[in-house]
This record gives structure tokens, sequence and C-alpha cells, in this order.
């Protein structure tokens, strides 16, 4: 088996855990990237079975997915009753990184909204420190980039090309061996013009690793759904 065979596996086997979590008549937060579509595709196959339940997206991405699968759309508003994506690192006490794919602004309002907020992802991306990973982005307002990056200039700032889907500047800080990344993640937010960073404090029992047999288990090593 392939490594991304692997992973796409564990994916989906988190993507299923995720799903069945969901109960008839919920309002469901959709999250964006890989481990996100295997959850978008799991809770469509509970959809085709009769479940009804309606998904805010946080991505078109995801939108264009969640549709193509007949599951019914809504805009942000109100609260979710849960909501599932993905994260690019997760330490076993739940500190993480989102937003390798830009749309951690849209992640964390729509988590926030959520009853419960379900991160899927796999063993490769469980680490005892966020080190391992090395960069944690930010969304910034456009006017406010060349400022931000040169407040954070001892962080090696890097601005990525476009913008996000809200069209904010992405701005890649990189944050020493050994930092403080909550220390680190107060100083860039109390800079003019950050909107939000990627890092994330998560319930760790809602942190559900998948692995390519099929199992699933929260992120502190808890058998999970």
């Amino acid at each position: 088996m392939s490594d991304e065979t692997a992973r796409a596996r564990a994916w989906e086997a988190a993507g299923r855990a995720a799903a069945s979590l969901v109960r008839d008549g919920d309002r469901v937060g959709l999250g964006t990237g890989r481990a996100a579509a295997a959850g978008i595709r799991a809770l469509g196959e509970r959809v085709r079975e009769g479940l009804r339940c309606t998904g805010v997206p946080t991505s078109p991405a995801s939108a264009e997915l969640a549709a193509s699968l007949g599951i019914p759309l809504d805009r942000m508003r109100g609260p979710l009753a849960i909501a599932f994506d993905g994260a690019d690192i997760v330490t076993p006490a739940g500190l993480a990184v989102k937003g390798a794919g830009g749309a951690m602004v849209r992640e964390r309002i729509v988590g926030a909204a959520a009853g419960r907020f379900l991160v899927l992802i796999d063993d490769p991306k469980v680490g005892d420190t966020l080190d391992p990973w090395g960069v944690l982005p930010l969304a910034v307002i456009p006017f406010a980039a060349d400022h931000v990056m040169d407040a954070l200039a001892h962080l090696s700032p890097t601005r990525r090309p476009g913008r996000s889907d809200d069209a904010l500047v992405l701005v890649d800080i990189r944050p020493p061996a050994g930092a403080d990344w909550e220390a680190l993640d107060r100083e860039a937010r109390a800079i003019g013009g950050v909107v939000d960073t990627g890092l994330f404090r998560l319930v760790p029992g809602d942190v559900l690793v998948g692995r390519p047999d099929g199992t699933v288990t929260s992120v502190d090593g808890v058998n999970a759904a």
C-alpha cells in the first residue's frame, strides 16, 4: 500500500466516524481540505440513505463537493450542531495549526458556532510539539500586509501569492524551534491588521485520528466512534 493510499484510507476512517455523529436535522459545518472532504463524502452517503441535514461549507471547493453529493447547503448564520475539519498538525494536548489552505478564518467561525467541533487527521499529523510543522499562517487585511511583515521580520514572514476566499492576504511566519507558539500568536494578534491566525486550541477528545485499518482514536489515545 502506498503512503498516499494509506493516508486516504485513514482520512476516510476519520470521515466516517465524524459523519456517524451527525443527527437528523443537524446543521453541519463543512471544513476544507482532504480530510474534511473525506468527511463530506461520508456525510453524502448518509444523506443518500435518508439522513436530513444542512451543510455550511467553509470554501467554494467544499460547497461544490457537498452539492455534488446531494447535501443541502446554507449560509453561515446562527448555531451549528456539529462541524468537522482537518488540521496541519495537532499535539496530544489539542494545540493545533490550521490554515495551509488559507481557510482558517472561516474555519474558526464555523468551529466556534458548532456545538461540537471535530478535527480529522491521521498519524503523520500528530506531533509532540508544533515545531515539526514550523509555520504559523496569518490572515491580514491587504492595507496592513507590509506593516505586519515588518513588525514580524524576526519570524521570517513570507507572503503567499493570491488571497484567501475573503480577499485577505496570507502571511506565513516561522516560529523558531522551542518557541512558545501561544505567546507568538498573541504577539501577532496584537498587530493592527491581523484578522486571525492558524493557531487553534482544540478539545483532544474531538480530534479524530484515522488509520488505514479503519480504526479511529482521539488524539489523546482514547478510542473514538
